[in-house]
């Protein structure tokens, strides 16, 4: 695989096919559980798309505790978004600095970028 394809086309693929996963699940899932199955999924693409964006780089760490951090901040976030977890104390600081959806979603995307720095 060329460097040009490891950079810049493998993180474009992971883009389109997690638009379109995310496209066909909201149009083919019904019933209750379609919005929380919609946002774990765009959860996944988005750490996947962090992931991708850093798969060129040589320098790997491999420490065991820090992927443990992040996983743990990624299933915590996932819960937050899905209303799952409520701290109403952390919600009022997250209201105050701006952080909502948007952000989180950026947060996904950070996560699976340092997740193998």
């Amino acid at each position: 695989m060329s460097t040009f394809m490891k950079r810049y086309g493998f993180p474009f693929l992971v883009m389109i096919i997690s638009g379109l996963l995310v496209r066909f699940e909201g149009l083919f899932l019904t019933g209750s559980l379609k919005n929380t199955i919609v946002i774990i999924t765009i959860a996944i693409c988005l750490f996947a798309f962090g992931i991708s964006v850093n798969i060129s780089k040589r320098k790997r760490n491999e420490t065991w505790l820090k992927k443990i951090f992040i996983s743990f901040f990624l299933i915590f976030f996932i819960f937050w978004d899905l209303g799952y977890v409520v701290i109403p104390q952390l919600k009022n600081v997250f209201e105050f600095i701006g952080i909502d959806g948007f952000v989180i979603n950026m947060l996904y995307i950070y996560l699976g970028f340092i997740f193998f720095d």
